[in-house]
């Protein structure tokens, strides 16, 4: 039994004081004579026994009355744990991903969870909150049921390691108290739950939504293939979580207009793929959809076709170029060549792609036009001539090394960095013997990141952000390089990455860089629209092109208009990642030293049981009248 005012106990002490007012309070009894001596002497023996018992048990009541008054006064209680002594900090964490809206019992699992938190929040308490889209906020019970109402599905997911260190933080500053994590999620493999978790800093207790129905049949991605001046196909990925032999329609619209419609099953896979053919032309709002009674937010996906405009390369050669002109053609390139000596600058300014093949001499004029044109963006090829040892200070304009010596006799390229960003995707496999290209004279350099090498590991082709360095002569008396399978995805692929094409979509919770053929006043900004919602993405201006990241943007899907003022320049459609449509759920019952709740009811019920305090004051005074009646009892009746 605990007390809220213990200092009230000290008054026990007062209770000897009715106890020597009883041992000192004697009587004295006045003698009389009688004629009957011995029958008075029995009277008198007798009222003096009577009247002792009388005062002792006043005393003993009057004791227990005084007893229960100072003890109802120090408000006695017993706690039903330990930690109901103790100050507690409750951070609730409520899923709000994609994947709460499977439903369980005709409610979505974030509808449930919502609702039951409504009903059991107190509002003498306060709580902290912390969902996918917002950080920890502290609320009191009425207040955080009016932000409960208020929160609705992201596509933001998070992991249980970073849910872990933000409620590490947020505890720190709480030394002293009880620090408590209630996780409402259905917890997926995503979440990546550990299986031992350790309590020292904190008590966790996890709720689990449950889904009834586990199948979800989603709308994974859109491809183009087999293009044509008449029609092209679109290619669509499909997958469900459940084999299933029903049909499920699939539709393709330009906004509101239907192009084709079709139909997929599931019966002999979870995944599955459909092929439209559309007549080739601007799709500028694209969406693909499906009705599928599951996950909503998966049952669309929104995509954009539009002609690309040609990557301008500019060869400046003193050397055949025969080959570069076969690898940049038309309709993908709009390819110029030039001598050193007569340039159109105009065109030099609005390259996306330069190329110096074998240029043995540089005027100032010319090395300070390159130099302004690869700061404004545009990509550029070093390719040497044999007698290259002049052109250092042209290498250490554009931060490559300086070449160190030359290499006279036959080098073999032997290694492709597979890894390298030009190079990523572009083989299918990884091929270690192949017919290795030679070169008859090189020149080493002291560092650089390679993208092709030699056999003794020196580098033959050299990346730096959008610079790139042949070390040795590629004309047919230096090397057979050109003639090469190499040589096709090498250069096409800087080509490409010197304009990044414009894609069918781009996912929303990822950094995209877009670039965007158009030009931009010093004072103008390019804005992203849709429905009435504005928003300006990060954005820096070329000489041609205006290159925009969106990695500062809370997006939806959809798609959105990208424009200049009032005018729009193209489309950019947007999709949330399918990570959440797999419906892959860890099971939490196997993670050790945590609680685990069937629902959110429970978790309070127990809560507030372990927090329970019994109230004793009461009953003391109940017991005080009570000693006060007896003693009256005794006074009046007792003789």
């Amino acid at each position: 039994m605990h007390f809220q005012h213990p200092e009230v106990l000290y008054a026990l002490f007062l209770l000897i004081i009715p106890v020597i007012i009883h041992l000192f309070r004697l009587r004295k009894f006045q003698k009389e004579d009688f004629t009957n001596v011995k029958f008075l002497k029995k009277v008198i023996q007798e009222t003096r026994k009577s009247s002792r018992l009388k005062k002792f048990l006043v005393l003993f009541t009057r004791i227990l009355l005084f007893t229960s008054l100072i003890l109802a006064f120090a408000q006695p209680y017993i706690p039903a744990t330990t930690q109901a002594l103790q100050d507690k900090k409750t951070l609730i964490y409520l899923d709000n991903s994609f994947s709460m809206e499977a439903s369980s019992s005709q409610r979505s699992l974030f509808s449930s969870g919502l609702n039951q938190l409504l009903e059991n929040l107190s509002d003498d308490e306060s709580y902290a909150l912390l969902t996918n889209d917002r950080e920890i906020s502290e609320f009191s019970g009425n207040e955080l049921k009016d932000v409960l109402q208020n929160i609705t599905l992201t596509y933001n997911h998070a992991d249980f390691r970073n849910i872990q260190l933000k409620a590490k933080n947020y505890f720190k500053d709480f030394p002293g108290t009880v620090h408590k994590l209630l996780m409402i999620s259905d917890f997926q493999q995503s979440m990546e739950m550990p299986d031992l978790i350790s309590t020292d800093d904190m008590e966790y207790a996890l709720v689990q939504g449950k889904p009834s129905n586990l199948r979800n049949r989603s709308i994974d991605s859109a491809y183009i293939t087999e293009i044509n001046p008449e029609n092209f196909k679109l290619n669509i990925n499909l997958s469900s979580t459940v084999n299933g032999e029903d049909l499920l329609a699939v539709s393709v619209f330009d906004e509101d207009k239907l192009l084709g419609r079709n139909t997929v099953d599931f019966s002999k896979s979870k995944s599955t793929s459909l092929t439209f053919t559309l007549q080739n032309k601007e799709i500028a709002k694209g969406r693909i959809k499906i009705d599928d009674p599951g996950l909503q937010y998966d049952n669309q996906l929104f995509f954009n076709i539009r002609e690309n405009p040609a990557i301008k390369v500019v060869i400046i050669s003193e050397a055949d170029n025969g080959f570069l002109q076969k690898i940049f053609t038309n309709p993908e390139f709009e390819t110029l060549a030039f001598s050193p000596t007569q340039i159109d600058f105009n065109s030099l300014n609005s390259a996306n792609l330069i190329i110096l093949n074998e240029v043995q001499q540089f005027s100032a004029s010319l090395l300070n036009n390159l130099e302004t044109v690869f700061q404004n963006g545009a990509s550029l090829i070093i390719i040497p001539s044999t007698n290259a040892q002049n052109q250092n200070q042209l290498l250490n304009r554009f931060g490559f090394s300086s070449f160190s010596e030359e290499i006279n006799q036959e080098r073999l390229i032997t290694s492709i960095q597979f890894d390298h960003p030009l190079l990523n995707g572009v083989f299918e496999d990884r091929t270690q013997n192949f017919d290795y290209p030679k070169v008859l004279s090189s020149f080493n350099i002291s560092s650089g990141n390679a993208i092709l090498s030699y056999q003794d590991n020196r580098p033959f082709l050299i990346g730096s952000n959008s610079g790139y360095l042949f070390t040795a002569a590629l004309n047919r008396e230096n090397s057979d390089f050109i003639n090469s399978p190499l040589v096709v995805p090498v250069f096409y692929q800087i080509g490409l990455e010197s304009l990044k094409k414009n894609q069918l979509y781009y996912e929303t919770n990822t950094p995209n860089s877009i670039d965007v053929s158009a030009e931009a006043g010093k004072d103008e900004v390019l804005h992203l629209v849709k429905n009435g919602k504005n928003l300006i993405p990060q954005q820096q201006n070329f000489t041609n092109r205006v290159q925009i990241n969106t990695s500062n943007l809370d997006l939806e899907d959809g798609n959105y208009d990208l424009m200049n003022r009032e005018r729009k320049i193209l489309t950019l459609s947007f999709n949330y990642n399918r990570e959440e449509s797999e419906l892959l759920y860890s099971d939490i019952s196997a993670i050790e030293n945590i609680q685990t709740f069937d629902s959110i009811e429970e978790y309070f019920s127990t809560a507030n049981a372990a927090s329970e305090i019994t109230v004793l004051w009461k009953w003391f005074v109940i017991f005080a009248l009570i000693f006060l009646a007896i003693e009256m009892l005794l006074l009046k009746f007792f003789k």
